[in-house]
């Protein structure tokens, strides 16, 4: 039988995976940073949908919780699985 450790990726390869799929540049750090505390969070509390509230403050700007959401559902799909629907809230 395989440890959970096997299948899940090390702190390491989480980094990267985020870094990899952010379709956010260097050249907008706000931006990027946004679109990563949405893959965060998903990564962190699992599958379901956050509160409209959560997303804005964890976004740290209201001009950004689209990014943020947009990581949120980049990781939604990542770590559920082509099988994963689309982001509603």
């Amino acid at each position: 039988m395989e440890s959970p450790d096997v299948e899940s990726p090390g702190a390491e390869d989480r980094g990267e995976t985020w870094a990899d799929r952010c379709p956010i540049g260097e050249e907008s750090p706000a931006r990027r940073k946004a679109w990563r505390r949405g893959w965060e969070y998903r990564e962190k509390r699992g599958p379901g949908t956050p509160k409209m509230e959560v997303a804005a403050k964890m976004a740290g700007s209201p001009d950004l919780v689209s990014e943020w959401l947009e990581g949120f559902g980049a990781a939604d799909r990542h770590f559920s699985g082509p099988e994963a629907g689309p982001l509603r809230l």
